[in-house]
């Protein structure tokens, strides 16, 4: 029986590169440890946004995913944004995925000064009166790959 110990899977005592679930591959481990499934309420605020990880890595390239849904908005766009320690200065990597209560995702290199991943609920200074709900949020090194559970979600 497969158990993760210290962030490896263990099998038999050794260490193990694939899992598999009900036949499905899982991939990566999910940085984000709670909440992956977020809801942020409507607000008057054109700023309201999520704090999803704090510990990015500069250089290496992380991979998003989420099924995210929209209230209030006629626009199906969600702005992830990368800030460093300043968030009163812009953006240092700021993308778009599609809202459309399907799969989406995005892929970014942290910059040397990027520490922050923020999600929006809804496109970023344009968040006034909507109400984003966010499923089954992942965020893990590497490219993009196909979606599935991390194995850590499966555990938990």
């Amino acid at each position: 029986m497969a158990d993760i110990t210290h962030g490896t899977w263990i099998k038999d005592g050794k260490s193990v590169d694939a899992v598999y679930q009900s036949g499905v591959k899982v991939y990566g481990r999910n940085l984000i440890t709670e909440g992956h499934d977020q809801i942020i309420s409507s607000e008057s605020s054109d700023y309201n946004y999520r704090v999803l990880y704090t510990k990015l890595v500069p250089g290496i390239k992380y991979n998003f995913q989420t099924i995210a849904t929209l209230t209030g908005s006629a626009d199906n766009l969600v702005t992830v944004s990368v800030y460093g320690s300043d968030f009163g200065v812009p953006a240092l990597v700021k993308t778009e995925i599609v809202a459309n209560g399907e799969v989406s995702s995005c892929q970014f290199t942290a910059p040397d000064n990027g520490e922050f991943v923020l999600i929006y609920a809804g496109k970023q200074g344009a968040t006034s009166g909507i109400e984003a709900n966010f499923k089954q949020i992942k965020l893990e090194i590497g490219d993009q790959t196909a979606f599935s559970i991390a194995p850590e979600d499966i555990l938990n």
